[in-house]
């Protein structure tokens, strides 16, 4: 299908689910809704539907592709209605799978050998199957279980297309509606383009995988099935198998013995550990990404797979968002004010006064809340979008913090409803803060740079020097420079206007005195340039 051929296909399906309604007030939006209903598309689509269902049930139509999009956006209650992103939570990555013929084909392709030869067993029938690849059970000659991950044909190309209908929209969404710049569709596109490719590389996932696995290699908390590389490529991936429990399969959980407790504040830990001690964190935790290994019901263990997406901080935006989230857990509204000021996100000038009052418009009435009904998670989400409207704009990397945010209270809450993730997450938060940036930390950093400082000494007194010449010497340089600007900007105007002159000298030639004439003038013209040039 042609870019053309998309675009209209997806015009059909937003006017079939009547998706121009729920534009916002705009002066375009009487004729969009003239041309909707015009459409018979939308005379014979679904009714009954809420604006949330409508929205989620359009994507699903349109694929796997904009399912996923639809998948992060339901993490961004920042941008869209709280209906809408609750409906986007329950879109569903599951599509047919490919014939095991073609799975087969492309595995030796990329194996470069027949699969007998790597594999002891396949099973022809897949384990799942979703958008960017399906996943079959083998078992190598050594008799290891494991699953074989292989991409899905023709994705580049599916992938490309529907990103080049998602930058179209987005762009006349721009265009049209000039609120649309504190949203910023076409930065939500990119950052959906960035995380789409990512998956798409099956070779990064194994490595994102490898590191992760490495982290946590003696940990009790969680777990991650080792990588064969030497049978991974971009397009293909081998890994153990594991055998665990679906984290949100709550009966079969408590049926094992494990605490739903300790289970739901060791995934709190996990999420801690993997932001701020490792700085590495698995970004796409979902339900069908983790299980719980059942081998360990008196201290339950997580089991995580599928780590294509995964998420850095620089160390200047972690140690701003460890100031913020402490502020937040201890009610510092002064402190976090501080913190998101000196963190430099400011378009604009910001008053302090006004934005701790409009924090504690928001942290107050929810930390008095019972505990059963506190949701960490959103808090912080209505933070940024506040922020936003003072012309604060957090770095891109916060979107898929704030995704793994959501995913890892949603999961705790669904083990354990009465989770209470600022007091697990405090004393981490406390723990961290004093061993990256406490006076052991700074005594650390003093003595790392010691031997650089030591052999810098001898060389200040002269440094020190230079550096009083030149405050001497700045008044003289100043007039010197500004009288440079002068002579320049004299410069300047004396060659445009000789270069309009010889412009204009060589028309009147041509005009008048003909070919030869002009010839002269334009020679005379260029010699006026080049005079003024020197």
């Amino acid at each position: 299908m042609s870019l053309l051929a998309r675009i209209l296909y997806v015009v059909h399906v937003l006017c079939a689910y009547r998706l121009i309604s729920l534009m916002p007030s705009h002066p375009a939006r009487a004729p969009l809704l003239v041309l909707q209903y015009l459409m018979p598309s939308s005379w014979f689509g679904p009714r009954g539907l809420s604006e949330g269902e409508r929205l989620r049930a359009a994507l699903e139509k349109l694929g796997p592709i904009f399912i996923k999009f639809g998948q992060l956006l339901a993490t961004r209650r920042d941008l869209l209605p709280p209906e809408w992103t609750d409906a986007l939570a329950r879109l569903q990555d599951q599509v047919a799978p490919f014939p095991v013929r073609e799975a087969r084909a492309r595995i030796e392709a990329e194996l470069g050998v027949p699969i007998d030869s790597v594999f002891s067993r396949f099973d022809d029938t897949p384990l799942a199957s979703a958008s960017i690849a399906q996943v079959h059970s083998a078992a190598l000659q050594d008799s290891t279980e494991v699953v074989v991950k292989i991409r899905r044909p023709g994705l580049g190309h599916i992938v490309d297309r529907d990103l080049a209908v998602m930058r179209f929209g987005a762009t006349w969404l721009e265009r049209l509606w000039a609120d649309a710049r504190y949203f910023r569709p076409r930065q939500v596109v990119d950052d959906y383009a960035v995380i789409i490719r990512a998956e798409l590389d099956l070779s990064a996932e194994a490595h994102n995988s490898e590191l992760m696995r490495r982290q946590f290699l003696f940990s009790p908390l969680l777990f991650i099935p080792p990588i064969h590389m030497q049978y991974t490529t971009p397009k293909m991936l081998v890994m153990d198998r594991i055998n665990g429990i679906p984290v949100n399969d709550i009966e079969r959980i408590r049926a094992a013995g494990i605490d739903p407790k300790v289970l739901a504040e060791r995934g709190v830990e996990i999420f801690f550990a993997q932001v701020f001690r490792y700085n590495f964190f698995h970004a796409d935790m979902h339900p069908g990404n983790i299980f719980v290994n059942p081998e360990h019901p008196h201290s339950p263990q997580y089991l995580a797979v599928d780590c294509a997406i995964a998420g850095r901080l620089g160390p200047h935006d972690l140690q701003v968002l460890g100031r913020m989230v402490l502020a937040v857990m201890r009610a510092d509204y002064s402190g976090l004010v501080d913190a998101v000021i000196r963190a430099g996100w400011s378009t604009a000038p910001i008053d302090p006064q006004r934005f701790e009052r409009a924090v504690r418009e928001i942290v107050e009435p929810l930390v008095s809340q019972p505990l059963d009904k506190l949701e960490f998670a959103p808090l912080v989400m209505r933070l940024f979008d506040t922020a936003r409207s003072f012309h604060i704009e957090a770095p891109v990397q916060y979107i898929l913090l704030l995704k793994t945010l959501v995913h890892i209270e949603g999961l705790g809450r669904s083990i354990y409803p009465q989770l209470d993730i600022w007091r697990t997450g405090r004393p981490l938060l406390e723990a961290w803060m004093m061993e990256a940036y406490g006076p052991s930390a700074t005594l650390r950093k003093l003595q790392a740079r010691a031997p650089e400082w030591m052999a810098q000494l001898p060389e200040m007194p002269d440094l020190l020097r230079d550096a009083l010449e030149n405050l001497r010497h700045l008044p003289y340089q100043q007039r010197q420079l500004e009288a440079r600007l002068a002579d320049g900007q004299t410069r300047h105007r004396r060659k445009l206007l000789g270069g309009l002159g010889g412009l204009g000298l060589l028309g009147v030639a041509l005009a008048v005195g003909g070919f030869w004439a002009g010839v002269a003038a334009a020679g005379g013209a260029l010699l006026v340039l080049w005079a003024l040039r020197r």
